[in-house]
């Protein structure tokens, strides 16, 4: 019980909300790399290859970065964290960063914030209609002959059995890989 609480509770499903927050607030800077990886590379398949959109994220993610050292960051990040990570307000800053070391931690944490949120939030979009479709996927005959282009081992009986419980497991390891990058952001 306290496991299934500590994936699915109250407080693990708010600093999931903080993570896709996050990841919110790294698609103008993703968006900003994928034109600069365009244009160096001068590729139009920017938004449907993924090395390219790993490279556009790794080209935003230092935007983020500067732009965190700006004053109205971190009590911006602050408010979220106060609403949504369930953080003490007392291991909290308030104000701009008044020192270097201050707004250096800000820009990290705002960076972190941004890059595990962007990550989740596409594997939060990604995951659960792949995984919801393989536990229905022995039930429901007309998804296998839908054209879902679905991997040719789904072909196999043994992997049409065992379908619903990697579908299972899939939401699972995603709802524990949001705990655990949200714990270590809270």
């Amino acid at each position: 019980m306290r496991f299934a609480r500590a994936l699915f509770g109250r407080t693990a499903r708010r600093r999931w909300i903080h993570l896709i927050l996050g990841g919110a607030l790294a698609m103008p800077y993703v968006l900003v790399g994928s034109v600069l990886v365009g244009s160096v590379l001068g590729g139009n398949d920017v938004f449907t290859d993924i090395s390219l959109q790993l490279a556009s994220f790794a080209v935003g993610l230092p935007l983020a970065a500067v732009t965190a050292l700006f004053p109205l960051t971190r009590p911006m990040s602050v408010a979220a964290v106060r609403a949504l990570c369930t953080v003490d307000s007392g291991a909290l800053a308030d104000g701009p960063p008044r020192s270097r070391a201050a707004r250096g931690r800000t820009a990290v944490w705002f960076t972190l914030h941004l890059g595990l949120g962007g990550v989740l939030s596409g594997a939060t979009l990604a995951l659960p209609p792949f995984a919801v479709t393989l536990i229905a996927l022995p039930f429901y005959t007309g998804l296998r002959d839908a054209s879902l282009e679905l991997p040719q081992v789904l072909r196999h009986t043994w992997a049409l059995a065992l379908a619903p419980v990697a579908g299972a497991l899939m939401l699972a390891a995603l709802a524990g890989c949001a705990a655990l990058a949200s714990g270590l952001l809270a």
